[in-house]
């Protein structure tokens, strides 16, 4: 089950370690969540069940081995896994090469659940909880995850405010009413600005223009370099213990807190490490109008998922256009690589 992070009183010094390492990992990673791939075998699913015992050395050792986390951005509160998840990602820093690595998954993935049966994986939470998209995640990339961390919108909303948003260029006209109780409304120009906590969760949760899904992913992902631009910045060193509110009242993890301590403590060195972004290739599933049961989907190949994952996170090799037709997903062979 489930663990919270209990807020406890501690020094100035620990406080602000917490802060650039749980928002570098969470927030600048955006909320989330690094995870520890040392040397996986990753043409195996095996390597998505190494034990609970090498990731907690991962973790407690941030400068010597690679962490990874899965990270989870729903409309829910904290507490509740019923939401939708609109954010899933997965993040990698890796002290050996100096990158951090963020693989998105677009939310309408479709994945295996335990049970056999074919659901996006964005309802994860819905039919589960974070242990269930962490074990599915595992299992389409065929990666062990450390843990995972939660954020709702709310929380990010008062993060952005926090620092002053964000510097994005919005590359078009984005309106839209996504029909929610709470921050439903898209209304952005385009051009170069800065997007306050209402406009900047509305820019990565717009997902009405040509790419859909996949255009979501890449916004979120623009998001997150502005993220940890911002935050790096020594300018934003004097708010970070209002971010600390902020985000403990909004974050959700597995994490233990001394190795969240841990992380942060060695947080001034993430600043020189080179940032790197994908999206999880695949094919557009368009629902037939006469079967009101068949749904939209993003097809991915179960081997291809796993050796992008490894040739992107141990490799740096990003794919230039994740977007592919449904014949090119469903034939992808392993190319050979000894030539």
């Amino acid at each position: 089950m489930r663990k919270r992070l209990q807020q406890r009183k501690s020094s100035t010094k620990r406080v602000l370690q917490w802060v650039v390492g749980a928002t570098l990992t969470v927030v600048a990673t955006s909320a989330g969540a690094y995870a520890g791939l040392r040397s996986f075998p990753m043409h195996t699913v095996h390597a998505a069940h190494e034990t609970h015992e090498t990731s907690q050395s991962a973790l407690q050792h941030p400068t010597r081995d690679p962490i990874q986390l899965l990270l989870i951005g729903t409309d829910a509160r904290p507490k509740d896994d019923r939401g939708n998840t609109d954010v899933l990602m997965v993040a990698r820093l890796d002290p050996i090469r100096h990158r951090i690595s963020i693989l998105s998954i677009p939310r309408d993935t479709q994945v295996a659940y335990p049970d056999g049966k074919y659901h996006k994986i964005n309802q994860s939470l819905q039919l589960g909880n974070p242990e269930l998209t962490k074990q599915i995640v595992q299992r389409l990339l065929g990666i062990p995850i450390d843990g995972y961390v939660l954020a709702d919108f709310r929380g990010i909303i008062q993060i952005v405010n926090l620092i002053g948003g964000l510097s994005i260029n919005v590359p078009e006209r984005m309106h839209y009413d996504t029909g929610d109780k709470e921050h439903h409304r898209i209304w952005l120009e385009p051009g170069f600005q800065t997007l306050d906590g209402e406009q900047a969760l509305g820019f990565v949760r717009f997902r009405h223009d040509a790419l859909g899904d996949v255009g979501r992913t890449e916004r979120q992902q623009e998001f997150m370099r502005a993220f940890y631009n911002k935050l790096i910045q020594p300018s934003t060193f004097t708010k970070l213990p209002s971010i600390l509110h902020a985000a403990w009242s909004a974050l959700d993890t597995d994490i233990p807190l001394m190795d969240v301590l841990s992380l942060s403590s060695h947080a001034e060195q993430y600043r020189s490490y080179r940032f790197l972004h994908e999206t999880l290739p695949g094919s557009f599933h368009n629902p037939d109008p006469r079967d009101p049961s068949d749904l939209s989907y993003w097809v991915v190949n179960p081997a291809e998922a796993q050796f992008v994952a490894r040739q992107f996170f141990l490799d740096g090799k990003e794919v230039s256009n994740p977007i592919q037709d449904p014949h090119q997903t469903q034939t992808w062979h392993l190319p050979n690589l000894s030539r």
